[in-house]
């Protein structure tokens, strides 16, 4: 199936039938994500992995319909900000998408690591953020943070792959990539872990940020997720550690 055509999940039908009061939330909740293997990914036309799988169980414990579309990242990230869908999912927490959306409370986490060719030294030094480009997805939170620390971020890579071939081609110094995504990428790239390093940096919390307007329109329905998410955090994160 094609990542831009929709894709609704069979729960929404289970759930319309019992679903919490209107005041609390729409009659069908729009969310968009991205293809981000192993957090969320489609397989056989069905979305799966961990993070869908905890949104599922917030929704379910909610008892709220909804609906999502897997499409890229900065479409995602436009679409709630235009107000074509309520949501998007797995975020972190940044400056700009505060403007135009509010974070939930977490239901999983990432770790971010510099990864960089082995022989590499001195990463993330500050010779090193005034004389090497570096790279992370277009769109992501690594990519402004990278920004705004004054490291050298000029390429878009818009996936994995084509962010971990950067490095390999030797056109970036170092990327700064999620743990568990570029774990898998290099895998599936068949690259030995003896040419690939990686230093720990941080690790970040990751929920779903909903449209000011949404969340103006159904002021009760923040409290109710968020209240949710507890019961479901977790669920993702055990998956992929």
């Amino acid at each position: 199936m094609c990542k831009n055509v929709l894709v609704t999940t069979a729960l929404m039908v289970m759930f319309s039938s019992f679903r919490v009061s209107a005041d609390i939330g729409p009659e069908r909740l729009l969310l968009t994500t991205q293809e981000w293997f192993p957090y969320q990914y489609q397989e056989d036309g069905v979305m799966k992995g961990p993070g869908v799988d905890s949104v599922k169980c917030v929704m379910k414990e909610m008892k709220q319909p909804y609906q999502l579309t897997m499409t890229k990242w900065d479409k995602a990230q436009l679409m709630v900000e235009v107000g074509s869908q309520h949501g998007f999912f797995l975020a972190s927490q940044n400056a700009i998408r505060d403007t135009y959306a509010v974070f939930s409370s977490p239901i999983d986490e990432q770790k971010w690591s510099w990864v960089f060719l082995s022989d590499a030294t001195d990463v993330g030094s500050e010779k090193f953020k005034e004389h090497v480009e570096v790279a992370a997805l277009f769109g992501s939170n690594k990519w402004f943070w990278l920004h705004k620390q004054g490291y050298r971020v000029e390429r878009k890579p818009r996936s994995p792959d084509a962010l971990l071939e950067l490095l390999l081609n030797g056109e970036v110094g170092a990327i700064l990539a999620n743990d568990a995504v570029i774990g898998e990428t290099i895998k599936k790239q068949g690259v030995s872990y003896r040419a690939i390093s990686k230093k720990r940096i941080k690790s970040n919390p990751l929920g779903v940020y909903f449209s000011r307007n949404f969340v103006e329109k159904y002021p009760q329905f923040m409290d109710s997720f968020n209240s949710s998410t507890k019961k479901c955090m977790g669920r993702g994160y055990a998956a992929i550690n």
